[in-house]
């Protein structure tokens, strides 16, 4: 009898051990999920946006093509004090092609004049302060005659932590990049394929002093370059699964956790991806103008739409 009641409370003991383990893990799951999906933008059918809501809905797309997944990645500075979401400091789709082997990033220039609904003609970097990631998309999509649905933001200081998560990327770096950093507070920078930590890397994709926009979103995409080289070196899905799981702390998406781990496994398992760099508008498909007090980028849409679509699919 004394034996039963000491295996009882045993067992007792590893059940309440047990239970509290769960409660823990369902702590953290609920914690990721109100971190991930609170305020996400949600998708509705297009004649049920309003283009004026402070969250603009995203509105639903049909896919042009199966194969192709495209995510729209949007980084923020919420140090902007002329909005509590901060503003759109980059925009940039990452595009993967099943089919065609292939990734795309293209980077669209925040200076684009285009049309917004509800707002009339401004800057698509306007798009997020005036309806957040949802109106930024449907300009997009509007525009380019794209079909994009799924988006991650991130903060600038959020990127800093995944990259020293990391434990820092490779960038290439000119002999200009080099001379100009070296002349503010990087001492050891030399041109060529260097070691970047977050605090490095973000200052190289905020850089925008040696020449225009069309550089700094080269540096950027040079940066997000060196983040899938980075994961690329470590194929083991445990460890891919680690980093997602750090990750998505760190952003705010509408994509399923599960949903990215398929896709990072599917673009790891690829033996010879293509990747491929643009931007949005291509070199002669604009010219500068000034509009309303603001120089801005009178762009060529239509030559445009078919240079991105042709990259993308």
């Amino acid at each position: 009898m004394k034996k039963f009641y000491k295996t009882h409370r045993k067992l007792k003991i590893c059940i309440t051990v047990l239970l509290a383990i769960l409660l823990i893990l369902l702590g953290i799951c609920a914690a990721i999920f109100w971190r991930l999906y609170s305020g996400t933008a949600k998708i509705v059918d297009p004649e049920d946006v309003d283009p004026t809501a402070s969250q603009v809905a995203i509105a639903r797309e049909e896919a042009k093509d199966d194969s192709v997944i495209n995510v729209l990645l949007v980084g923020t500075d919420s140090r902007d004090p002329s909005s509590d979401m901060g503003r759109s400091d980059s925009m940039m789709l990452v595009s993967y092609n099943r089919k065609e082997h292939k990734a795309t990033l293209a980077s669209f220039l925040r200076d684009s004049l285009v049309d917004i609904d509800g707002h009339g003609k401004s800057r698509l970097g306007h798009t997020y302060a005036y309806g957040g990631v949802g109106l930024t998309i449907n300009t997009i999509n509007k525009v380019y005659g794209l079909d994009i649905q799924n988006y991650v933001t991130i903060s600038f200081e959020n990127l800093v932590s995944v990259i020293d998560m990391l434990g820092g990327i490779e960038v290439p770096i000119t002999a200009e990049e080099a001379e100009y950093y070296r002349k503010n507070g990087m001492p050891n920078m030399q041109e060529g394929m260097m070691k970047l930590t977050g605090t490095q890397a973000l200052a190289h994709a905020r850089n925008r002093s040696l020449d225009n926009d069309f550089g700094r979103t080269r540096r950027q995409r040079s940066v997000m370059n060196g983040i899938y080289r980075k994961v690329m070196e470590q194929r083991d899905p445990g460890a891919v699964l680690s980093v997602i799981n750090f990750c998505v702390t760190q952003v705010k998406t509408n994509i399923p956790v599960n949903d990215i781990y398929t896709m990072a496994m599917d673009v790891l398992s690829e033996e010879n991806l293509k990747v491929q760099q643009i931007s949005v508008p291509a070199e002669g498909t604009y010219q500068f103008i000034e509009y309303n007090g603001m120089e801005v980028l009178e762009i060529d849409v239509e030559a445009n739409k078919r240079n991105l679509q042709q990259f993308l699919y």
